[in-house]
């Protein structure tokens, strides 16, 4: 399970990346594969003179070799204990409660591995052949650090089914497939099994508590592509009138839950955001708009900037004078770039605005600078007159 099958060996430039910390090898700048490597074997990475690390040979997609280690005397059974235990004292260090994520891929050294934490509810995510390989010793060591009731295997992302990795939805350990969560003053219900990625939109954490502070008493607060009313429930619970639309009539459903447990009032919608938009007339004091990834590839990006300028102008005009949250969660859309969407957003809708900030992912998605896919949301906070 943990031993060396081949060798790869760069080309200079690929070799000058990984020494710079780059651990992601492309086919491209692979020279040679030496030995009888398949995809998801452990595989030491070379130049022409020395090895320089090892990791995981995948042989799907555009990624050659996920790199673990530059330390060869770091076996990899102990990497995985320790970047997991070192994972778990970080975010325990964060006082986030009873959810967050626990391994944000390269950003935690685990390249390919995705793990939230739900209460006592474990929920894994993989897209690299050679973390589904280790799955269950991954499990075993997850078990021992948290003690869950349930570990939930949920690989059927959309990076999987691009590189043709099997998908998979499967329960490793217990049955559990709901839990409840505290944000702040929020309760939520998470659906692990049902829900949009791995249940939850855990990155929002801190953009929601902040919208919930933003609101205020017979506010009107609009919540676009809403889910499961994260940042409705918050508004609400500061005394805010909210509408949340969202196409997901299951999100809608599960919202209206939400609303229940936390005992507020929420209008919950379930509609496309550009028919809702179309038909709704009435105006708000803050407008939240934090669609789904519309540039989830990168040839993708003209039509997915002409979305995002779409819904921001909508959103634009239904606010006199108030606020907007607005985000894009699509690592090919940089912040500079979103500005300018919105800038043409106004343009287009006569509106004016201001910056009020920028805001990013919650501290338990940490970035890696040279990864920069780990750094996938951006969002600003403006106000508009």
């Amino acid at each position: 399970m943990w031993s060396f099958v081949g060798e790869v060996i760069l080309k200079k430039g690929g070799a000058e990346r990984l020494r710079k910390g780059v651990r992601n090898i492309y086919v491209k700048w692979v020279k040679e594969v030496r030995g009888p490597v398949s995809g998801g074997d452990l595989v030491v990475v070379k130049d022409e003179q020395e090895a320089l690390g090892y990791g995981f040979f995948e042989g799907v997609g555009a990624i050659a070799v996920r790199v673990l280690s530059t330390d060869l005397k770091f076996s990899p059974e102990e990497l995985f204990r320790s970047r997991l235990e070192s994972a778990l004292r970080m975010r325990e260090r964060l006082n986030l409660g009873n959810f967050f994520r626990l391994v944000h891929s390269e950003a935690d050294g685990l390249p390919g591995l995705i793990v939230d934490v739900y209460d006592d509810l474990v929920v894994m995510s993989s897209t690299s052949l050679g973390i589904d390989r280790r799955i269950n010793k991954i499990t075993s060591i997850l078990d021992e650090l948290l003690r869950p009731d349930t570990i939930f295997l949920k690989n059927d992302s959309r990076p999987r089914r691009e590189v043709n990795l099997p998908t998979e939805r499967r329960f490793i350990k217990g049955g559990k497939k709901e839990a409840i969560i505290r944000e702040g003053p929020s309760l939520f219900k998470v659906d692990v099994v049902q829900g949009q990625k791995t249940g939850f939109f855990i990155d929002q954490r801190p953009n929601r508590l902040e919208v919930g502070e933003l609101a205020g008493p017979d506010m009107k607060v609009l919540d676009l592509y809403s889910y499961t009313g994260g940042f409705g429930i918050h508004a609400a619970i500061s005394g805010a009138k909210v509408t949340s639309v969202d196409e997901s009539t299951e999100a809608i459903a599960l919202l209206r839950e939400n609303a229940k447990l936390n005992r507020v009032q929420v209008a919950g919608v379930a509609q496309r955001v550009k028919e809702f938009m179309e038909s709704d007339h009435n105006i708000y004091d803050l407008v939240v708009v934090d669609p789904p990834a519309l540039v989830p590839r990168r040839e993708m990006l003209n039509a997915g900037l002409r979305t995002y300028t779409a819904v921001n102008a909508a959103a634009m005009e239904k606010v006199e004078s108030g606020l907007i949250f607005t985000s894009s969660c699509s690592q090919f859309v940089d912040e500079r770039t979103f500005l300018k969407v919105l800038e043409r957003a106004a343009k287009l809708t006569g509106k004016e605005f201001k910056v009020l900030g920028k805001r990013g992912q919650s501290p338990d998605h940490p970035v890696d600078p040279l990864h920069p896919w780990t750094h996938y949301l951006k969002g600003y906070l403006l106000e508009v007159s």
